[in-house]
């Protein structure tokens, strides 16, 4: 055997050798790939029926409505809303959306009555706490009064004695 058909019997098995593998890699990712996505489309849809499961969502906004969380407990009942219309626990979430509509109107209207005191009160100590801080920077700028005269006599004695001695 020549040089040559060495080379192309070697070649030739070098190609069917990748060919091979190339296609049993590509056998493999399209198997793969596709139970992948299947899984992947059925753990979707695990995740979305878990994550708007009615009675989870109800049991959300009520413990939200306890804590006081009035705008989170509104989101997960509209989450119920949208995701569970037609379900029971939808129609309980609908008184419940009512209570949480007043309490929210009951907690602003607490607040506008208190507003004014508390931004009094808020506007005095915001008051005390400048007022203590410009006093310390003064006191501090007084401290330091009689050397920062003396350093600038320094740089304008010469000129003063000038203009004195003209006037003189």
């Amino acid at each position: 055997m020549t040089k040559k058909e060495t080379f192309r019997l070697y070649a030739g098995r070098i190609g069917f050798f990748l060919a091979g593998g190339l296609l049993v890699f590509a056998v493999m990712s399209f198997t793969v790939v596709n139970t992948a996505k299947k899984q992947n489309v059925q753990l979707t849809k695990t995740l979305d029926t878990s994550r708007y499961e009615a009675g989870r969502l109800l049991a959300d906004a009520k413990a939200q409505y306890e804590n006081k969380n009035y705008i989170e407990a509104k989101e997960s009942l509209t989450a119920l809303f949208e995701n569970q219309p037609g379900s029971q626990e939808a129609i309980e979430g609908k008184d419940l959306m009512v209570t949480v509509e007043s309490a929210v109107k009951v907690a602003n209207a607490k607040w506008e009555a208190a507003m004014p005191g508390i931004k009094q009160k808020w506007g005095a100590n915001l008051a005390s706490e400048i007022r203590a801080k410009s006093d310390a920077e003064r006191a501090k700028l007084e401290a330091s009064m009689d050397d920062t005269i003396n350093k600038e006599w320094e740089k304008a004695k010469d000129k003063i004695r000038e203009n004195w001695e003209k006037e003189s």
